[in-house]
């Protein structure tokens, strides 16, 4: 039996715009291949590419009533996800990024906050979180209106596996936010960076350590080319990541999030997890956004591919 996930959280415009290896020189014009607009943000990815691979995925986040908060959505509507969680406010802009990305591949931001950083837990109803077996907390360090402790505690009391992907945090609260809402996290995903901030250890395994012994049940740090990595109490899986040819590195590590809960949602084990969660991640590498992922077919195709 699949378990639906609840993706909880980032919801942004991205502004995506390839290739730009420097700005302009102040009043002339530079040609670039890209420039489009599309729906970004870690639980808009994240649910997004859990839709294509056919799960049932709800996305709740915030944002404003402006053609930034129409284009993410009419974006979203194509992968197949369902959006009534999704409050739209006139008191509030979408939430913006603008996304340079260079010729190898590289990305750099320019943000602009607005919806993700006032959702509240008041945006998220009961009803809401009763409805999916697994509920996901994308960008959890940058929702800065979320109480994530309690938010858990009702997610719990409902019998959800719960999930959080930290991503970076620009305002450098790092463990200050995150302290009180490990002991009700089943599994945190972080990236290898991210978890010495939030840990102050460099290593990958002291990070993940000292992230289990504040309460979190697993620990899955994500490293790019160099694969992934998973701690618990009882086990520790380290794989290296699919081989492909790399055009743009946006959403990889939120469809690697999608991957591992699809094989989350399965009653799958944690390697085989692990395996889908690379492969998601692996693919989305090859096409702006998560445009390389298109389907569980794909997916499992790489993991046979490259066994």
């Amino acid at each position: 039996m699949n378990m639906s996930v609840l993706c909880i959280g980032q919801l942004v415009a991205d502004i995506i715009v390839r290739p730009v290896n420097g700005l302009p020189h102040p009043g002339r014009t530079d040609l670039v291949q890209d420039l489009q607009v599309s729906s970004g943000g870690g639980a808009a990815n994240t649910a997004a590419v859990l839709a294509k691979l056919g799960m049932q995925v709800r996305l709740a986040a915030l944002i404003g009533e402006d053609f930034l908060g129409d284009a993410a959505l009419a974006d979203l509507k194509q992968a197949g996800l369902a959006l009534d969680a999704v409050v739209r406010s006139s008191a509030v802009a979408t939430s913006a990024v603008i996304v340079l990305i260079s010729s190898a591949g590289e990305r750099s931001f320019l943000y602009r906050g607005g919806g993700n950083e006032q959702l509240a837990n008041s945006h998220l109803p009961d009803a809401v979180l009763k409805s999916a077996g697994i509920i996901h907390v994308g960008g959890a360090l940058k929702m800065l209106g979320l109480d994530l402790e309690q938010l858990f505690i009702r997610a719990k009391s409902f019998g959800a596996i719960t999930s959080l992907d930290t991503d970076w945090d620009p305002n450098g609260f790092w463990m200050k936010r995150l302290r009180e809402a490990l002991p009700k996290t089943d599994y945190l995903f972080t990236n290898q960076e991210e978890a010495s901030m939030l840990s102050g250890k460099e290593d990958p395994r002291e990070a993940a350590r000292e992230l289990l012994a504040h309460g979190a049940q697993v620990v899955i740090v994500k490293r790019g080319e160099h694969g992934a990595m998973l701690f618990s109490h009882a086990t520790e899986i380290d794989l290296p990541a699919y081989r492909v040819e790399v055009r743009d590195t946006t959403c990889a590590g939120d469809s690697f999030v999608a991957g591992f809960l699809l094989g989350l949602s399965r009653g799958s084990p944690l390697e085989e997890a692990m395996r889908l969660g690379n492969a998601a991640g692996a693919l989305c590498t090859t096409q702006l956004s998560h445009r390389g992922v298109t389907s569980l077919a794909d997916i499992l195709g790489l993991i046979k591919a490259q066994p």
